[in-house]
């Protein structure tokens, strides 16, 4: 899947409603037009604010996941990259993406880290990275409606 699939997918799931939530209009322009690299954060927002449930689909077993938080969409890429064997150096030779996962997948440690600094500590992943791990490792992207 691609990014203007995406927004396909997206429009046609929402059914074109206006977007009623805490993003802003570049934002949703971002998501529907599907040509900017944008935060995952941002669709996990969108989803939520459209009724849409977002999943991520094991292509091989048909195992699905839907997370809530940009961390959980790590824990569930960390969970497939590690079922088959994939690190971000064959993500990268495979795609040309560089792939970062977060310093630690619990969320307990995110914040100590970031509280010796004073800050918190930012888990971010953008829908570029997203859809090129999800190429690789064989995962669907899922939007149905709640």
């Amino acid at each position: 899947m691609n990014q203007e699939q995406l927004a396909d997918r997206l429009k046609s799931v929402s059914g074109n409603e206006p977007y009623k939530g805490e993003l802003t209009q570049y934002a949703v322009q971002s998501i529907l037009s599907g040509r900017s690299n944008y935060p995952i954060a941002n669709l996990l927002a969108y989803c939520t604010d459209m009724n849409i449930r977002f999943g991520m689909e094991d292509m091989a077993t048909e195992d699905c996941f839907y997370p809530n938080s940009v961390l959980e969409v790590h824990k569930t890429l960390d969970l497939l990259m590690r079922r088959y064997l994939i690190d971000a150096k064959m993500i990268y030779r495979k795609t040309g993406v560089h792939y970062t996962s977060p310093k630690s997948l619990d969320e307990e440690d995110l914040k100590r880290i970031g509280g010796e600094g004073g800050r918190k500590y930012q888990v971010s992943l953008s829908i570029k990275t997203l859809l090129a791990v999800c190429d690789v490792i064989h995962c669907r992207l899922l939007f149905d409606p709640k």
